[in-house]
């Protein structure tokens, strides 16, 4: 048996739905196609992994929360959603109107066998950081669950992806990364942040990115958006720890 799980990432939706931006792309429009189709997967939850809105005004992030409402709600999809911050979130809006003032770190369970831990990176900046508080929450996450698998959701990248996206970086990613591979019941690390697919691995655990639901960055040394088509990874949790994992685009 497994427990099916959809990741979508970086949504980057405007105050305005009309409103286009990198090579053209409505956010609105390619996350209204993305919902419809994960919805004709069955998932057993989704994960929302940061960025929602492409807003710095916070009255303009509020409401493009509240579209991300609305095509929720209209999307069938009736798994659970947990989502947190990305670098262009607000904070206070997003807890309120997505997370149900949760606030993060954020554990849910995925099955009998998995628990999946919802984190913040976010900064006063592009750059990301994990505070020492979160690290000891994991800690003591992982020592009551110690029999179950654990996944954890990021925004910024915790590997370098050899591309300008490694301008915006994780901070502290090496204690990060360090902590990981202490416990080894963390058995997955998805994340965004960087609008491509990639997949790496440290010893047991396995470290995956997902597309954005908008568009693309290239991996290149200097700024550029790729011609990929705006995605999603579904992610299998196996009941052994096990984890497959493939992208669906659109």
């Amino acid at each position: 048996m497994s427990f099916k799980v959809a990741q979508i990432s970086d949504c980057h939706l405007f105050a305005d739905k009309l409103q286009a931006g990198y090579q053209g792309v409505n956010p609105y429009t390619t996350l209204k196609a993305v919902l419809k189709n994960v919805a004709l997967c069955h998932p057993d939850m989704v994960i929302l992994s940061g960025d929602v809105s492409a807003e710095n005004d916070a009255a303009k992030g509020l409401v493009s929360y509240q579209l991300f409402s609305q095509l929720w709600q209209h999307s069938n999809i009736t798994a659970p959603l947990l989502v947190i911050p990305g670098n262009h979130d607000h904070l206070d809006s997003l807890n309120s109107e997505l997370n149900s003032s949760a606030g993060w770190p954020l554990s849910m369970s995925a099955g009998p066998y998995w628990k999946v831990h919802g984190l913040n990176t976010k900064t006063d900046d592009t750059s990301g950081e994990i505070s020492a508080f979160q690290l000891r929450y994991l800690n003591e996450q992982v020592n009551l669950y110690p029999q179950q698998n654990h996944l954890l959701v990021v925004h910024h990248h915790p590997r370098a992806c050899g591309g300008w996206m490694d301008n915006h970086p994780w901070h502290n990613r090496d204690e990060f990364i360090k902590h990981v591979e202490q416990q080894r019941q963390i058995k997955a690390v998805i994340y965004g942040h960087i609008h491509q697919a990639s997949e790496t691995r440290s010893q047991d655990c396995v470290f995956m990115s997902a597309p954005s639901t908008c568009w693309q960055w290239a991996n290149s040394k200097e700024f550029a958006a790729s011609g990929e088509a705006p995605g999603y990874r579904i992610i299998e949790l196996a009941d052994n720890g096990l984890v497959d994992s493939h992208i669906i685009r659109i």
